[in-house]
């Protein structure tokens, strides 16, 4: 079952939606630089607060606080750095970490798991 697919029949229409994603392209002389937005759908939005690793330099990493989580399709990749417009918020946040959630062999869609901040 790909993502579309289990979204169009175990989600309500009402629950799905699309996101505008800046992704991030690397850094430049001036800061971060983010390439051309596009729109990524059908996505779940879970607006709820809560505790995500985020990965550092180091080993350890370190522990932050993720406003909303997307849930979208697993192409195209989007990386931690790039900005997510969810519809109802007035300013883009940031991708603070990613899962790319894979399941062979099970009945479970493939999909990436977006913490913003």
């Amino acid at each position: 079952m790909t993502w579309e697919d289990f979204v169009a029949e175990c989600i309500p229409s009402a629950m799905s939606t699309a996101v505008t994603v800046q992704p991030h392209e690397g850094a430049g002389a001036y800061g971060d630089v983010l390439g051309t937005a596009f729109a990524l759908s059908p996505c779940v939005i879970e607006d709820v607060r809560r505790a995500v690793v985020v990965q550092t330099v180091d080993a350890y990493g370190k522990e932050q606080l993720s406003a909303a989580t997307v849930y979208a399709p697993l192409d195209p990749e989007i990386k931690p750095g790039s900005l997510i417009t969810i519809p109802w918020r007035s300013r883009p946040a940031q991708v603070i970490a990613v899962a790319r959630l894979t399941a062979p062999g099970l009945a479970l869609p493939e999909h990436q798991e977006l913490s913003l901040e």
